[in-house]
């Protein structure tokens, strides 16, 4: 029975058996920001804690209530946009309390 420290890389002929990666036959996905960045020329929010510089300041915590189905709707678009359903929210009210 082999022990947690007894594992060897591998040997030089086994990796000459390996074949090479070939990255070109590869599928990739586009970034689901791009056209978004572009068309607006800012930067999405992100989930987590801010960088460190970038912090917003101290927040106050807030409950809003809303019907059942309105919150179902709101992660839908939410979703859609690509956005935590938190920073949707918080974009849709800076927005309107700058209009």
């Amino acid at each position: 029975m082999k022990k947690a420290g007894d594992q060897r890389e591998p040997s030089r002929a086994s990796l000459r058996e390996m074949p090479e990666v070939n990255l070109k036959d590869g599928r990739w996905r586009a970034n689901p920001y791009a056209a978004r960045i572009a068309a607006e020329g800012v930067a999405l929010p992100r989930r987590g804690r801010p960088e460190k510089g970038k912090e917003t300041g101290p927040t106050v915590p807030r409950s809003v209530r809303f019907p059942k189905a309105v919150w179902k709707s709101l992660e839908a678009k939410a979703k859609a946009e690509g956005l935590p359903l938190h920073a949707a929210l918080r974009v849709a009210i800076m927005t309107w309390a700058r209009s």
